[in-house]
């Protein structure tokens, strides 16, 4: 006679479904974050505050008849979400209010044109649309990684850090493409599985449109196309072509769409699609940081929320490749770590806002590095270096050098 199956113990079940509830609680906590502020906001100001047009845009031509001084504007110069919303408006007229910057900002056409699409073409539901994509993305995103981090039995936590880094939350309330764009190169890692054919297409086509929306994800879709290289090592030499096959055929998947489109940009602008910042000291080591010596309270403030963590961060991912483990990711955050805060010009160091937005990366790929650190045990440097990159600690320094930490984000 089969013996009957042991009953599920009710603290068990209960184990198991805070577990599952874990990456959803996360999302949760994070978006009533926004919830309180963005509302806020709104009530204050109108929705195309967070555009924040400039009078200057509105000024510089008059081909369109969407993009017009009757908008209003919020200060005089306006703030990088102008230009998305003016490409989601009047593509075919937005280019003549952007002077040189057209190339590059034509070259991100998703977010403008999912926000077009959820706006079903009204240019008075477009601001409401813009938002909403970056709330859902900044939702999207977190759940991406929190889901990633509990399959890898690392704490869920502290996909919140994603959620909440503060440079996520300037770009949300401001418009810009960083939250979409990190929120499909999170999916695109989640849904990434070397062993299933489907999910490698799947994920090759989300990073692609990461592309699309911001070229700054780039070493993600590389870093994923590594991980196949380095898995089908096995197959034959460096020389063996079944071992580049796999990888280079991800990477062209999700790169050729944008080199795809940026060529067809050109050819109708006329101007590059890509932000040349670099001066002559680009190769010195945080030359843009140290150009502003002595530094003011809010140089201090990158100093000690994001040059500091992310040299913590950079430590810890040379150990990873000492230790020989989780090298990939740990190569993922020394690029990410380089390219967008080591060797950042000084025109984007220029204030913290652009200084924060550029590090998001920086802060994701230390998440995709929490697993090998976790189980290294290493559990409370993780803890210490996971709230150096938090917004309390963000908070904190902001309150003792008496700068205006959630304005400064947030307003």
């Amino acid at each position: 006679m089969p013996r009957a199956p042991r009953p599920v113990d009710a603290l068990e079940r209960a184990s198991r479904w805070a577990s599952a509830a874990e990456p959803a609680l996360v999302v949760v906590g994070v978006m009533a974050f926004y919830a309180v502020y963005v509302t806020s906001r709104i009530q204050k100001h109108s929705v195309l505050w967070f555009v924040h047009l400039g009078h200057r845009f509105l000024t510089a031509s008059t081909t369109s008849d969407v993009i017009t001084p009757s908008l209003g504007w919020q200060s005089k110069l306006g703030y990088d979400g102008q230009y998305y919303f003016a490409l989601a408006a009047d593509p075919a007229h937005a280019h003549d209010y952007m002077g040189d910057k057209a190339g590059y900002i034509y070259a991100r056409a998703f977010y403008p044109a999912l926000s077009r699409a959820a706006s079903l073409g009204s240019q008075g539901a477009l601001p409401y649309a813009m938002l909403a994509v970056n709330l859902a993305s900044v939702a999207l995103g977190t759940l991406a990684v929190a889901l990633w981090l509990r399959r890898r039995g690392a704490p869920v936590w502290a996909a919140a850090l994603f959620g909440l880094y503060p440079g996520l939350v300037f770009s949300v309330f401001r418009d810009l493409t960083e939250p979409l764009a990190f929120a499909l190169a999170a999916s695109a890692v989640l849904v990434f599985d070397s062993r299933v054919r489907h999910r490698l297409a799947i994920s090759a086509v989300i990073f692609a449109l990461a592309l699309l929306t911001r070229e700054t994800v780039a070493p993600f879709a590389l870093a994923a196309a590594a991980a196949l290289v380095a898995e089908d090592r096995g197959r034959g030499g460096w020389r063996s072509a079944r071992v580049w096959r796999r990888g280079v055929l991800f990477a062209l998947a999700a790169c050729a769409p944008l080199v795809v489109w940026r060529a067809v940009v050109t050819a109708y602008l006329h101007l590059p699609t890509q932000e040349t910042g670099h001066d002559s000291g680009w190769a010195v080591p945080f030359h843009g940081i140290l150009s502003y010596r002595p530094f003011d309270d809010e140089h201090r403030l990158i100093v000690w929320t994001i040059v500091l963590p992310t040299l913590a961060s950079l430590l810890g991912a040379v150990v990873l490749l000492v230790a020989r483990r989780a090298q990939i990711v740990a190569v993922l955050l020394i690029v990410n770590a380089l390219l967008y805060v080591v060797f950042l010009p000084e025109t984007v160091d220029i204030d913290y806002d652009a200084a924060a937005r550029a590090a998001i990366g920086v802060v994701l790929a230390s998440l995709y590095c929490v697993p090998a650190w976790w189980r290294g045990g290493g559990r409370v440097l993780v803890g210490v270096g996971a709230f150096t990159w938090s917004i309390l600690w963000y908070l904190a320094v902001a309150s003792h050098l008496g700068v205006p930490g959630m304005p400064l984000i947030a307003q």
